[in-house]
């Protein structure tokens, strides 16, 4: 009990709306593609180009990049890196890459989704390729088409193309390392894009955030009279006891609260909260946790129940005046009102 009343005297709060800004991770890229290309980190509806190909024709320079994406959990959910390529109608569209975070994927390990769009391409690399638009469209046309492994082979040198010197490839089965194409229409100049999420590439980190609510500050009640035994029934996400209950031992008032230079305001100064402790109860099974507020992420394994809160108001005592008797003022006893739940 003196645990639990320590852990709750702190804020309560559970995971929601981010609060805190996420650490990044960062992914580093070798890339070639036929023939020009840029790459687009994809986060929610926005789409940044965070590489441009600056050899044209020249396929057999391997470019390297490197970029940060941010690796909280809500976000990585919504991310992904895609490689958009295009050709001179002369050629197959298609590339050869690995991308590393905390993993590594790369063309033919199956994480890629390809398709060749309809969407004509113009200019080159260094000074054109898709609109922002283009890219939009393009990125959300990926959203549910199947992953692919087709087709080439890189590292060893065989058909269609010679053996390219790719840093990064000894992060990768070079048995599976691939070219994978878009099409096999070589008369048609169109933007091709290839895609992977970013949950194959990067761990996911858990940031503190905060959930809208009210705070609360709790007082260990010293003082206080036992109910009268009543069985209720209670239910929560846990299951269902029927229960019953016995002193108040905490009070808690709602707080405002300042924390890293974010004010958190009270929202309604007239609800109290009192908790009881428990005479009878059923066993509850205990639960594998993970909790987050504005102090930090965890794991967690509940325990039994502990404690019932319910709404309550609150009034301070009035201290009652001496009453003189015989000329001699004498003081009575302050008397406390009790605690009146609503």
């Amino acid at each position: 009990m003196k645990i639990l009343k320590k852990l709750i005297l702190g804020t309560c709060l559970i995971s929601a709306t981010m609060y805190a800004n996420a650490a990044t991770t960062t992914i580093e890229g070798n890339v070639t593609a036929d023939n020009d290309f840029i790459v687009v980190h994809s986060q929610g509806s926005v789409n940044n180009v965070v590489h441009r190909g600056a050899y044209g024709v020249q396929w057999k320079k391997i470019e390297a990049f490197k970029f940060n994406v941010n690796n909280s959990a809500s976000a990585i959910e919504s991310c992904s890196v895609s490689v958009i390529a295009w050709g001179d109608g002369s050629r197959d569209q298609g590339f050869a890459g690995i991308f590393k975070g905390d993993h590594a994927v790369y063309t033919g390990s199956g994480v890629f989704r390809a398709h060749q769009s309809n969407i004509t391409s113009s200019g080159w690399a260094q000074n054109g390729g898709p609109s922002a638009a283009q890219i939009s469209m393009l990125v959300n046309a990926q959203k549910n088409l199947p992953y692919t492994m087709n087709n080439g082979n890189v590292a060893s040198g065989t058909a269609p193309w010679i053996a390219l010197n790719f840093p990064l490839a000894n992060m990768v089965n070079t048995n599976l390392f691939r070219w994978i194409w878009s099409t096999s229409n070589k008369s048609k100049p169109t933007y091709s894009i290839f895609t992977a999420p970013c949950d194959k590439l990067v761990k996911p980190v858990s940031v503190a955030v905060h959930m809208p609510g009210e705070h609360f500050q709790c007082y260990n009640v010293e003082k206080a009279d036992r109910l009268s035994e009543e069985t209720i029934m209670i239910a929560d996400q846990f299951g269902k006891t029927t229960a019953v209950l016995g002193k108040p031992v905490l009070l808690c008032n709602p707080s405002t609260k300042i924390h890293n230079k974010q004010e958190f305001k009270m929202l309604n100064p007239k609800r109290h909260l009192v908790c009881y402790n428990y005479v009878k109860q059923n066993k509850v099974k205990s639960q594998n946790l993970f909790i987050n507020n504005q102090f930090a992420p965890d794991n967690i394994v509940s325990g039994q129940r502990e404690l019932f809160c319910v709404p309550s108001s609150k009034k301070h005592a009035i201290p009652t005046r001496p009453r003189p008797v015989g000329g001699v003022a004498v003081s009575k006893p302050v008397t406390l009102n009790k605690i009146n739940n609503e």
